[in-house]
């Protein structure tokens, strides 16, 4: 009986160890498409809860366009178009040996191209249209200090947890920050502030916005004291971090209240 289950063991584990293997690749497909998968509605959440909506109260217009011309956003919407159609009749009447009418009609149709250029504002939401699409944003909580990745920084940082991952880590892409913001004059620019949940007391994310960009029919600088807070989305890109004062900047292309 030992010598058949050895020569039944000499012939079939070859085959054991190949079906092991095959089950052990597809575990660990299986668990990286289920994590992919996990993510992808994670972040599909979080995009369709951070759509800008609610006032515009800074746009970069420089930027707007500098980041249309990347994303192939065109000066211009698609060409529009309208058809008009005119129908035109003849009739003749009268009494025939068995009776009738002869009538003839006649469509005529006119075309009217022309092309409807871009406001910034239209330009905005084609670019966070065109960067959610190509999974080009991430998204963060500054309350929470929780970060949003896209797939490819993901994979960049795997292993590491999105909550612990610092938005310092995120370069090379664009970020949408939402908290609450403090507002105040810095010389000719608009300094906004919003402290940056990480655990660390002194981390803040920080905003300049030039004066020129500030949309003051939306947004009066003066009517908020020091201390008052306010929430805000902005859309824009790190620019520097100071890991002496715990500040990151942002340079932004966009901000909604």
């Amino acid at each position: 009986m030992g010598v058949i289950d050895s020569q039944w063991w000499s012939l079939r584990w070859p085959w054991m160890v190949v079906w092991l293997l095959t089950a052990v690749c597809a575990a660990v497909v299986a668990q990286y498409v289920v994590a992919r998968w996990v993510a992808a509605r994670r972040r599909r959440r979080v995009r369709d809860g951070r759509m800008f909506s609610g006032m515009c109260i800074y746009l970069h217009e420089t930027r707007v366009e500098g980041v249309a011309d990347i994303l192939g956003i065109p000066k211009a919407d698609v060409n529009v178009s309208h058809e008009t159609s005119v129908s035109t009749g003849f009739g003749l009447f009268g009494r025939f040996t068995v009776g009738g009418r002869a009538e003839r009609d006649t469509n005529t149709q006119t075309r009217r191209e022309y092309w409807e250029p871009n406001t910034p504002m239209k330009t905005i939401r084609l670019i966070m249209d065109r960067l959610r699409a190509r999974d080009m944003v991430v998204d963060a909580d500054l309350a929470t200090g929780q970060l949003f990745l896209t797939a490819a920084l993901a994979d960049e940082l795997r292993g590491t947890e999105a909550r612990g991952t610092p938005l310092t880590a995120v370069t090379g892409t664009y970020v949408s920050v939402s908290g609450l913001f403090t507002v105040r004059r810095d010389g000719e620019d608009v300094v906004l502030r919003a402290r940056y949940g990480t655990g660390d007391p002194r981390a803040q994310v920080k905003i300049t916005c030039e004066t020129s960009w500030v949309r003051e029919e939306e947004f009066r600088v003066d009517r908020y004291s020091a201390d008052e807070e306010f929430p805000a989305t902005c859309l824009g890109r790190v620019r520097a971090w100071n890991a002496t004062t715990g500040e990151l900047t942002l340079d932004p292309i966009s901000v909604f209240q």
